[in-house]
């Protein structure tokens, strides 16, 4: 049990400058894996800007049903069907419960098998696994990686398998607590970056951060296989008191505008229960402009100073006010408890770029085109597994 101060009256810290002393950025990925892993994305980026992605027929849910199938390896469900075409744990996690229930689960169970068999082979739990073999982090060690595996796991009933694994799985634990946990604040250690989906942007201590952290802590404590050293922390209440600003979350402790991914995540992973909470927050997102041209900007404009340096050169914009098909059901199946006539006419909307592009694509522009970036070396994804979340809301 980790000897943690008492902060159960902390008061909002103090927001701290994005380029202050102490902050660990990301590094640099010059992992030859991780290298190969680039010139593939910007080979087919190049190949999709000349030729275009493919477009499949049918209805909207056939297109998603065959993205799906397309997404399938023989082994695992990959990222994509595209330049993602590895095993992502964050991925798979959050579609698990979908694909679940729409018949999927021998073929999801068959991938979580297969990516913990290498997980333990590498003694590491990671965002990626590149190649069918080697298991790396997408840019650095993950706030979500193992929260979202034993979430997955969950989702999907796989006891069996956190029984198989439960002493690598155990020491995966104490090396998440030990990475991520500042027993300082009870929170997210503020002082480094974190890879997470919306993996291109620094941020100190984010709301998506320390909702895995709750994650984490809720799932420990719902089972009696795993150790839990973070038994009685109470995230989700420093979460509330910390940075609810009455009608929204701010993104991070440096930065107190509130995001698409701080005002979704705490309610999907129901981190965050309160219904009222939840309409005031998506109530804000769509006032404010996240919800256009579709659900969902990550923000409401750009914010080139807080890129990490790689993606700043090659996908400028990336994950700011850019829309993103990851997040555009999660936040429509939060809106269908609280406004149904929005959660209709707002997944028609995003009913119609599915329709239009004949795929699920990864993001488009504030314009509504498919991103891209800078000298076509990156190319928005096409056939997103994230198909299968929305496909579930038809």
């Amino acid at each position: 049990m980790l000897a943690l101060k008492r902060t159960d009256a902390l008061a909002p810290p103090t927001p701290l400058p994005q380029h202050s002393a102490g902050y660990k950025s990301a590094p640099l990925p010059f992992d030859p894996v991780l290298i190969a892993a680039g010139v593939r994305v910007a080979a087919l980026s190049l190949w999709r800007n000349v030729f275009g992605w493919k477009r499949y027929a049918g209805s909207v849910e056939a297109i998603c049903r065959a993205v799906i199938d397309d997404c399938w390896t023989g082994q695992f469900f990959a990222g994509s069907a595209g330049h993602f075409h590895q095993f992502w744990t964050r991925d798979l996690a959050m579609c698990t419960g979908a694909l679940c229930r729409l018949g999927y689960r021998e073929k999801v169970l068959a991938s979580w098998t297969w990516g913990l068999s290498r997980f333990e082979r590498s003694r590491l739990v990671t965002t990626t696994i590149f190649a069918r073999r080697f298991a790396r982090d997408v840019y650095s060690f993950a706030c979500d990686s193992l929260p979202m595996l034993l979430y997955g796991l969950e989702q999907a009933g796989a006891h069996d398998l956190v029984l198989r694994c439960r002493d690598f799985l155990a020491a995966e634990v104490h090396r998440y607590v030990a990475q991520v946990l500042d027993p300082e604040t009870g929170l997210a250690h503020g002082d480094r970056y974190f890879s997470a989906p919306r993996d291109c942007m620094t941020g100190r201590s984010t709301v998506f951060a320390n909702t895995m952290l709750a994650l984490l802590e809720r799932l420990l404590g719902e089972q009696d296989i795993l150790p839990n050293p973070l038994r009685g922390l109470g995230v989700a209440d420093r979460i509330r008191d910390i940075y609810w600003r009455g009608d929204y979350f701010q993104d991070a402790l440096d930065r107190e505008l509130p995001s698409g991914d701080a005002n979704t995540w705490p309610f999907y992973f129901q981190i965050i229960t309160d219904k009222d909470m939840k309409r005031r927050a998506l109530a804000t997102l769509h006032r404010l402009g996240f919800t256009r041209p579709l659900p969902l900007r990550y923000f409401s404009q750009r914010l080139p100073q807080s890129e990490l340096p790689i993606p700043r050169l090659f996908a400028p914009n990336y994950q700011g006010d850019t829309s993103w098909m990851q997040i555009g059901p999660v936040y429509l199946g939060l809106l269908r408890d609280v406004d149904d006539d929005g959660f209709r006419s707002q997944r028609q909307a995003m009913a119609s770029f599915i329709e239009r592009d004949r795929n699920f694509l990864e993001l488009y522009t504030p314009g509504g085109r498919p991103y891209q970036g800078r000298a076509s070396l990156y190319f928005a994804d096409e056939g997103m597994l994230w198909a299968a979340l929305f496909l579930e809301l038809l």
